[in-house]
């Protein structure tokens, strides 16, 4: 299946690199993010921590999934000059290919000369994070808050080159339905790093025209897209394999639902190939209210199935295969996590179907007959604080605490996740390959805290399904960092602004006076979320004290963010 995966680069550090492996890890440490706790030193197999003690990231015992939004836009309130880098002579820095002679030095920095090349916006960026890194490690926890308040602020030029690396947009003309009119897709994404490097992952791919149909369509000849975002924590590897082998079993589960639809139906089946997805096709449809609604049917199957190959799968063929030279790439998705979000769009049904496991989040934008706009929900957060997962956890685990300070078992904040092994496996493999994945630098092989009748964790998602009307306008598929900038409302009202600013609907004129050189909508969102202060005002100041932060440290003042936003256009 043609699946286009986004794995943007990372905007600070050496772009468009990685960390060498000796300085790899998870999303999470204890103390810190929306991983879980464990301790030791990153390396082998994963990519830098979400966050670590230092860092802030979601997750570990007694810590925060995300610093308290006060804290996080407090930024404003900070008292700073512009940053002032020292010794910018004596570095090499490489002009970019087509940075030409046309660049120039930002105004904080030494002025060119005739042997040092001009400075791309980017490389001044990475120069300057570089600088404040230096003056920010080894620092307490405290310090490192009060020295970041006072870093400085990037340049407009160098916000504008952060925003606009990583956004993408493009439309979708999926053929007329047999009834009603066609609504053609505009989509725009765009990701910015806190972590370095980023570890969410956006992904999208055109399905089976129809329900049954055997293999992927073109973009322009399918009816139903799948769009998804997944938000990796405790490393990157479990992300890394939902966005490209996800999509691919989605298309093959629509094409089991359908084929066993048939069947039920005394219709004649033609054979179908995966054991496994027909087993887990027809225990769902047995045991749960799905029956045989096909998309979400298709899509409960695939997350079950896609994190029993990440965790149980990989364990077998490791077992089998004895080869500690593959560990990594066998296990390391089992030990790292990720949440999940899919949204179905069927142009031919007018019709969204979201699945979701863990923290992100889709909303539907919907314009209301007075003008005004309306956020409308279509995924649950999965998490400790929401009182349905809590009451499922103590029904799954009687007599038993699941749930400490909030998170499973003290440690995790999402109660729904892929991956995580930790919360999954039996306790005799833990013990087996826990030491020694530990000692290849993978930091979250570690036990929980009374740890007794696994799994406390699934990745079976909530399905939310919606007909989709003409008042509904657009849909924002995000990770959970931009939630933690701006609310349900604000993002809606936010979008609604550009959409109005750029309305293509016949007949209808521009209502918005805003003033934004963004072309692509996620990039507006994620602007102004970044320059959102605690009391809900905004300046650009905020947001070139935010961007200024160097990773890891900009873990404690912003998550990473990636957005995905679809525009519903009626013909």
């Amino acid at each position: 299946m043609a699946s286009s995966s986004v794995r943007q680069r990372n905007a600070a550090g050496t772009i468009g690199q990685r960390r060498s492996q000796s300085s790899q890890g998870g999303k999470g440490s204890q103390g810190s993010g929306d991983g879980d706790g464990g301790a030791g030193k990153p390396s082998t197999g994963e990519k830098p921590a979400k966050g670590s003690q230092a860092a802030g990231a979601k997750g570990g015992a007694g810590g925060d999934k995300a610093m308290p939004s006060g804290n996080k836009r407090s930024l404003t309130f900070a008292v700073g000059g512009v940053l002032t880098l020292m010794g910018v002579v004596g570095y090499t820095l490489l002009r970019q290919p087509g940075a030409g002679g046309s660049g120039r030095a930002p105004a904080d920095t030494l002025a060119a000369t005739g042997t040092m090349p001009v400075q791309t916006p980017l490389q001044s960026v990475e120069a300057k994070r570089a600088s404040a890194l230096k003056s920010l490690d080894g620092l307490s926890h405290e310090q490192r808050r009060e020295k970041a308040k006072s870093l400085g602020m990037l340049t407009e030029e160098e916000v504008d080159a952060i925003l606009h690396e990583k956004e993408s947009s493009w439309c979708l003309n999926p053929p007329p339905p047999k009834r009603g009119g066609t609504i053609r897709l505009r989509v725009d994404t765009n990701q910015v790093s806190s972590n370095s490097p980023i570890e969410d992952y956006l992904a999208w791919a055109p399905l089976g025209p129809a329900a049954g149909a055997g293999e992927t369509s073109t973009k322009d000849e399918a009816s139903r897209y799948m769009f998804s975002v997944f938000d990796g924590h405790a490393g990157y590897m479990c992300a890394a394999q939902l966005s490209t082998r996800l999509g691919p079993m989605l298309n093959e589960s629509l094409e089991v639902v359908g084929k066993l639809a048939d069947s039920s139906k005394g219709k004649k089946a033609t054979d179908v190939n995966s054991k496994e997805l027909v087993k887990a096709v027809r225990d769902l449809a047995g045991s749960s209210r799905l029956e045989w609604d096909q998309v979400p049917l298709a899509l409960t199957a695939t997350f079950i199935r896609m994190d029993y190959d990440l965790v149980h799968g990989a364990l077998a063929e490791f077992r089998r295969a004895q080869d500690v030279g593959r560990m990594d790439e066998l296990l390391g998705p089992a030990v790292s996590g990720s949440c999940g979000l899919v949204a179905v769009v069927d142009t031919a049904a007018s019709e969204v179907v979201v699945a979701n496991t863990g923290d992100s989040r889709a909303l539907l934008g919907v314009r209301l007959k007075d003008g005004r706009w309306k956020a409308v929900r279509l995924s649950e957060d999965q998490t400790g604080k929401n009182p349905r997962e809590e009451a499922r956890l103590i029904r799954e685990h009687p007599g038993e605490s699941p749930l400490v300070r909030g998170r499973v078992l003290g440690a995790l904040m999402p109660t729904r996740a892929f991956g995580d092994c930790r919360y999954k496996w039996p306790l005799e493999a833990q013990q087996d390959l826990f030491p020694v994945l530990y000692s290849r630098g993978h930091r979250y092989a570690t036990t929980p805290s009374d740890y007794a009748t696994p799994p406390y964790v699934t990745a079976k998602p909530v399905i939310v399904k919606h007909q989709l009307s003409d008042s509904d306008k657009f849909i924002v598929i995000a990770s959970d960092g931009l939630y933690d900038q701006l609310s349900d409302a604000e993002v809606v009202d936010t979008v609604a602004q550009w959409f109005e600013a750029n309305a293509e609907e016949p007949g209808r004129h521009k209502e918005s006076t805003l003033m934004t050189s963004d072309k692509n909508a996620a990039t507006h969102l994620i602007r102004t979320a970044l320059s959102t202060d605690r009391l809900g005002r905004r300046s650009d100041i905020v947001l070139r004290r935010l961007l200024a932060i160097p990773p890891p440290h900009s873990r404690r003042f912003r998550d990473d963010i990636s957005v995905t936003i679809v525009t519903l256009n009626r013909d």
